[in-house]
């Protein structure tokens, strides 16, 4: 059920969407934006008649392919979701209200949210793809966007492993902006569902929706897990709001000198969990020692995984760390020495 007042601002969001792109915001600035009523919205947006904008706005319907609404003062809201300053005025949805329903639970399956860079590499490809895999077959649900990068491969993953999963569009949750991804939106709705906050009928997406959407993942998920954050990537702000709102976050480690490396260290270094494994997402959502059901594959064990491991930066303990303990780096490594090389 959607009530009258977020309908309309959610009609006002999809109106005022072409202004919003061209005042060029910063991540932080342009969610604040999104948290302010919505006169204050349109003169933030620079809409010379906020008035008469209001007065001439046309309120979405839904559609046979986007049955399903539901606001933030309804029942089945996520309450995670509410925690956000700027939360959703409405989420609209590929799949009935009773499965929407399911799949935001409290009661239901954790969900690990999956995000990372566009250019992965052969490594963080299959990476990404066993954990996602192998999270499902645990009984987790995937939360990610459909974008190139580790989004779709993450859905890829869940949807073979027999798993639900929930994507979080920037653009209508009926559309794709990448055509080559149809047919895995396709089996997203059948096994899962597509949401967003932007209506059926709204416009392509815009950059600035994709920096929206990351808001909701980083809300929904029970832990985040960062695969890469090499070029341009998202993955920062969605690791930032995941911390902000009290959220677990995870890394997949590897080599420094990769694109993005010096970043991931920094995440590290600020308290996220190193994981290389579904066994280990399931450790930070569960507690130390938790397994879930079905992970084991022999094509991910043994010298597989040890080569895949050692290709990541996964390591024992170095000589000086045996000597010293963990954490100890050696003269060599301290100081201005270490912020040069994450520099």
């Amino acid at each position: 059920m959607v009530c009258s007042p977020c309908l309309r601002r959610s009609a006002v969001l999809a109106a005022v969407a072409p202004a919003i792109a061209r005042l060029g915001l910063r991540q932080h600035s342009l969610l604040s934006l999104l948290a302010l009523p919505a006169e204050r919205l349109l003169r933030a947006a620079r809409v010379e008649d906020p008035g008469g904008f209001l007065r001439g706005l046309q309120l979405p319907a839904l559609t046979d392919r986007v049955p399903t609404a539901i606001c933030r003062h309804d029942r089945s809201y996520p309450l995670t979701l509410r925690q956000l300053p700027s939360a959703p005025a409405v989420l609209y949805g590929t799949c009935t209200p009773e499965r929407l329903g399911e799949l935001f639970s409290c009661s239901a399956n954790p969900k690990v949210g999956i995000v990372g860079s566009r250019g992965l590499n052969p490594y963080a490809k299959q990476i990404t793809f066993a954990l996602a895999r192998d999270l499902a077959r645990a009984g987790v649900t995937v939360v990610s966007g459909v974008n190139e990068g580790p989004e779709g491969i993450a859905h890829q993953g869940a949807l073979d492993g027999g798993g639900a999963t929930i994507a979080v569009m920037c653009c209508p949750p009926d559309l794709s902006h990448l055509t080559w991804q149809h047919h895995l939106q396709q089996r997203i709705r059948a096994r899962g569902t597509a949401i967003s906050e932007f209506p059926p009928g709204f416009f392509g997406p815009q950059r600035w929706s994709f920096y929206a959407s990351q808001r909701i993942i980083a809300a929904l998920a029970d832990v985040l897990v960062v695969v890469e954050a090499g070029g341009f990537t998202c993955a920062s702000l969605t690791t930032k709001i995941a911390t902000e709102l009290g959220r677990d976050t995870a890394v997949v480690p590897g080599r420094v000198t990769d694109p993005g490396g010096h970043r991931m260290l920094w995440l590290l270094r600020d308290g996220a969990h190193p994981v290389a494994n579904a066994e280990d997402v399931l450790e930070v959502i569960h507690g130390a020692g938790a397994r879930g059901p079905g992970l084991h594959d022999p094509a991910m064990s043994g010298p597989a995984l040890r080569e895949l491991a050692d290709g990541a930066g996964v390591r024992g303990p170095t000589p000086l760390e045996v000597i010293h303990g963990a954490g100890a780096r050696g003269p060599a490594m301290s100081g201005a020495a270490l912020r040069g090389v994450a520099a």
